[in-house]
């Protein structure tokens, strides 16, 4: 997975209310800003796992058994899995899209998730949110209110081929589907392709 938030993008300046059904953010989302400071205590490791166990379940395949000690190695350990699952159903001819959609599904139910648990109020907070999971998993992810995202570092890179990247992706699309509530990303360039960044859009949408 293309598988984080930062205090200049995250949170403390009000949405513009435009009708829709987003609320206006009034303040900093506090349970965001206290997660910020939880992570590096040990929760990295867990949802990570978390992450794992439903990647695997989406693959049809059980969880590779820790090998390595830290969430630094087992990272790396999900990627490498992610890789051989990808190729393995790039390469055997399967049903692809059912996977694209098992993968998105699996995601998704991350995404609504943390939406709820960090009580994700509009773009700016799942932006926010977005950047604190990836950061979590290896990836610079930048994202505005307008829907922008730019990656320009992910650990994912140097191991995923430009085919891998494209069908793992599905997990990206399903988390931040359920991080806005419906969100629709969509890439236009890869790092895996040669580009400098990965560089995508979010628009609104229905899941």
């Amino acid at each position: 997975m293309r598988v984080s938030p930062d205090p200049r993008t995250s949170v403390g300046a009000p949405e513009r209310r435009a009708g829709g059904p987003e609320r206006q953010a009034i303040g900093p989302n506090v349970r965001l800003l206290a997660a910020r400071m939880i992570l590096p205590l040990g929760a990295r490791r867990r949802e990570i796992e978390r992450l794992f166990a439903r990647t695997a379940a989406a693959f049809g395949s059980p969880v590779l058994s820790r090998r390595t000690r830290g969430a630094g190695g087992r990272l790396k350990e999900y990627a490498l899995f992610t890789r051989d699952c990808a190729e393995a159903a790039l390469s055997g001819g399967g049903k692809l899209q059912a996977l694209d959609s098992r993968l998105f599904g699996a995601a998704l139910a991350l995404g609504g998730g943390y939406r709820l648990r960090l009580r994700v109020r509009g773009t700016r907070d799942a932006m926010a949110a977005a950047r604190l999971i990836y950061r979590g998993l290896g990836i610079d992810f930048r994202g505005s209110t307008e829907g922008s995202v730019v990656i320009r570092r992910c650990a994912f890179a140097a191991v995923y081929t430009p085919r891998v990247c494209a069908l793992v992706s599905a997990l990206d699309r399903g988390l931040l589907a359920g991080l806005t509530g419906g969100g629709v990303l969509e890439f236009r360039q890869r790092i895996t392709e040669g580009a400098d960044s990965c560089r995508a859009c979010l628009t609104k949408g229905k899941t």
